[in-house]
Parts: structure tokens; C-alpha cells; sequence
């Protein structure tokens, strides 16, 4: 499995980017990747604030996540 972006709007009127792995779903939050249920939320319908991007559109928009 490929990690898979996302960003959520949730947090407004913060982005947060949101990312799925073989082994968590997790959030960056204050410059950690952190659990996060949203994505399962979103999986079940419950989160219209969760759009899927590309990992370059990931790197743009949050590149302190990458390091």
C-alpha cells in the first residue's frame, strides 16, 4: 500500500494535512504526524472536509512533514 494525502478543512480556519499508511491514519499537527480518526470518518461518509491530493500537492503545501 501506497501512503495516500489528504487535506481537511475540519479545523477551521486551519488545513491540516491528513495521510494514511500501512499502519496508521495520522494528522500534522504542530510539526508531528499525530492518530487521527478523520479519515475514517470521512471513509464511513461523515467527512465532506476531507479532500484527497497528490503527494507532490502534499510536499507544497506542507513540507516541513517531509523532512
Amino acid at each position: 500500500m501506497t501512503t495516500r494525502y489528504f487535506t481537511s478543512t475540519a479545523y477551521h480556519p486551519n488545513v491540516l494535512l491528513l495521510r494514511r499508511t500501512k499502519e496508521a491514519d495520522q494528522a500534522f499537527v504542530s510539526g508531528v504526524w499525530r492518530p487521527t480518526p478523520s479519515l475514517v470518518d470521512w471513509e464511513a461518509g461523515n467527512g465532506d472536509f476531507v479532500d484527497e491530493i497528490t503527494e507532490a500537492q502534499a510536499r507544497a503545501f506542507a513540507p516541513e512533514a517531509f523532512t
